[in-house]
This record gives structure tokens, sequence and C-alpha cells, in this order.
């Protein structure tokens, strides 16, 4: 009986490859840890300012808009939910860019 059960939980919750994944970009020497990611849809990224200046995380890209202002020490999460690319800066340092490829 007990591997039955087992057997039933495993078909109701499965391990499936389509689960979300979360990841972490850093924001230090105002730049972002990676220049380029490349996620599926569902996934998030949390946005984690370790500088000592605000960061204004920004995109403008149509159906993936992101407007986080940024003190320092503070994270936010944000889940990708449309497949393209998204172009992601900093409003107050236009050199910090982020190419975010969000894959179906």
């Amino acid at each position: 009986a007990l591997a039955i059960v087992t057997l039933g939980a495993l078909l109701v919750f499965p391990h499936a490859s389509g689960t979300a994944a979360d990841f972490t970009i850093i924001q230090k020497g105002s730049a972002f840890s990676v220049r380029q990611i490349t996620i599926k849809v569902g996934d998030r990224i949390t946005f984690v300012n370790q500088d000592s200046v605000n960061h204004h995380v920004f995109s403008e890209t149509k159906g993936s808009e992101i407007d986080i202002l940024q003190r320092p020490g503070r994270s936010d999460t944000v889940r990708f939910e449309q497949p393209g690319t998204v172009a992601v800066e900093c409003a107050i340092h236009p050199e910090m860019t982020l190419e975010v490829k969000v894959r179906p």
C-alpha cells in the first residue's frame, strides 16, 4: 500500500522539467552580474542591489514592463511570463544593461 501511495503522489506532483526556476542577478559596481541570461516562461529573476547607491531597474519591452526603484540592500523578484527578448536597464546608470531571453 505504501508503494501505491508514493506512486500516486508522484503522479499528482510531477517533478517536470517545465517547473519554474529562480535566478538571482546582483547589482554591484553599477553593473549587473551578467549582461545576458536565457530563462523559460514562468521563471523568476531576483534583482539584488548590493551597491551603496540606488538603482532603477526598468524595461519598456511590451508585455514585460519593469519599473523598480531599488535602494541599497533591496531585492525584488520579477516573473517573466511571455516569450521574447526583454531589454532591462538601470534608469540611473545607462551603462547598466541586461538582455533577458525568455524561451517558451
